[in-house]
């Protein structure tokens, strides 16, 4: 099977590009609010919240989502988006290990992404 095969990408890419649109949307709207926030994770997610950290990474995910979804600089929008997806997979292993499921998922879209654009990124595993 060919991994690199146009409909599969932007298919995949598409899923990827309206989770993280969805994730960011819901983020900002639901506010300083906790609901449905897992215990462990409140105090961290209100520290978050105040220092304006958490808006810059919905605000990401909305706008890497888009570009993902219009197909608009996708290499560069699976980029912006790689942080955000090793940083969901930590921060449910130490503090929700139930949401891990969700990160190892956002990973594979990630990693999927990595590979189909690869031949975008080897420039920047050369020396020159």
């Amino acid at each position: 099977m060919n991994f690199r095969n146009k409909y599969l990408l932007v298919t995949l890419r598409s899923l990827f590009g309206l989770l993280m649109l969805f994730s960011g949307v819901a983020g900002l709207l639901a506010g300083k609010s906790m609901e449905g926030v897992p215990e462990p994770m409140i105090p961290i997610t209100q520290a978050l919240w105040d220092s304006g950290i958490f808006h810059m990474i919905k605000v990401t995910e909305i706008v890497a989502g888009l570009m993902l979804l219009l197909g608009f600089l996708p290499a560069l929008a699976a980029i912006f988006l790689a942080p955000i997806a090793v940083g969901v997979v930590v921060f449910n292993a130490l503090l929700a290990p139930a949401y891990v499921p969700t990160g190892l998922v956002l990973c594979l879209f990630e990693a999927y992404l990595g590979y189909a654009y690869w031949d975008k990124y080897k420039a920047l595993f050369q020396r020159r």
